[in-house]
């Protein structure tokens, strides 16, 4: 369908737009799909007295919707949205959306709550993200680098770092990590005993890519969780939420300093995976080596 329309888009609007001249197109399109989206209501009883009702006819609905679709698909055409772009991402909002119904439809009920991290906690962002680099610009970092970021690297390499972590999420980079080795068994022992899993991120959510890919990526590897947010603010982010009053936070597992440090100030024990780059943190927080011995750490606290 969409090369039936782009083809089409071809002999209406041309090709080789400029920028401006896409964007312009966009917003035409995009009020054209409006009116037809007006047009598919009227041709239901919508705002009829009751006594005026007309029998609705399917195939005004039918042609109606086509109208509309075949707008949104003009648009995907101007800016070079694939099919495979366009299937890729309506999987991922689909993983979104079926998750943010299983959560709504089972809310906290008071169990003790595990805070847990995902990258370099449950996913092997480092690694990846290594490879990527290596792959996409011809950069090597060291993932044993005591930088928690690759900022040194990418300087040398004479590119933006905010640049090259854009491009990462927008090639969907997140959709394509692995998950640490034991993870998934980890936290079906979590919920095994018991806990309420609250994933918390860091990643940006502002970023649709990004949040989407984060939701399409725990439904892949089937990661047991209960709940999922994101903030770059995870302390602030705990303090505002429901457990925090109730005092219902177990405990927090974070490879971060920064975040590590915040949830030990102020109270929150915090369990940390042994890095190169957070051996000297400057609070009080329980390190472990693996999965296994963290198990057992949960089970003698």
């Amino acid at each position: 369908m969409m090369y039936i329309q782009k083809k089409y888009n071809t002999q209406i609007i041309g090709t080789n737009l400029t920028k401006s001249e896409i964007e312009t197109h966009t917003q035409q399109l995009a009020l054209c799909a409006h009116a037809e989206l007006s047009a598919l209501v009227n041709a239901t009883n919508f705002k009829k007295h009751h006594g005026n009702l007309e029998k609705v006819d399917r195939d005004n609905i039918l042609f109606e919707s086509i109208d509309v679709l075949r707008y949104i698909q003009a648009i995907q055409n101007l800016w070079d949205i694939t099919p495979e772009e366009v299937e890729s991402a309506f999987i991922a909002k689909d993983a979104y959306l079926n998750a943010r119904k299983r959560i709504q439809d089972n809310p906290w009920k008071g169990q003790p709550v595990i805070i847990v991290d995902m990258d370099d906690v449950i996913v092997d962002f480092r690694t990846g993200f290594a490879d990527w680099l290596n792959k996409t610009y011809g950069i090597y970092v060291d993932v044993e680098s005591k930088e928690y970021y690759f900022i040194t690297a990418l300087e040398k390499s004479d590119v933006n770092p905010e640049e090259v972590f854009s491009r990462f999420v927008s090639e969907g980079g997140f959709a394509k990590l692995n998950p640490n080795v034991g993870a998934v068994s980890f936290m079906k022992k979590l919920k095994e005993m018991g806990y309420w899993i609250q994933i918390l991120t860091a990643r940006p959510e502002e970023d649709l890519r990004c949040m989407y890919d984060t939701y399409q990526w725990l439904d892949k590897h089937n990661v047991p969780y209960d709940d999922a947010g994101f903030s770059t603010e995870k302390f602030r982010w705990c303090a505002k939420s429901k457990y925090y009053n109730k005092k219902a936070i177990a405990f927090a597992i974070d490879d971060s300093p920064k975040h590590a440090e915040e949830y030990a100030k102020h109270g929150i024990r915090v369990k940390v995976p042994v890095k190169s780059y957070n051996k000297h943190i400057n609070q009080e927080v329980d390190y472990y080596k693996n999965f296994n011995s963290l198990i057992t750490q949960i089970k003698e606290q």
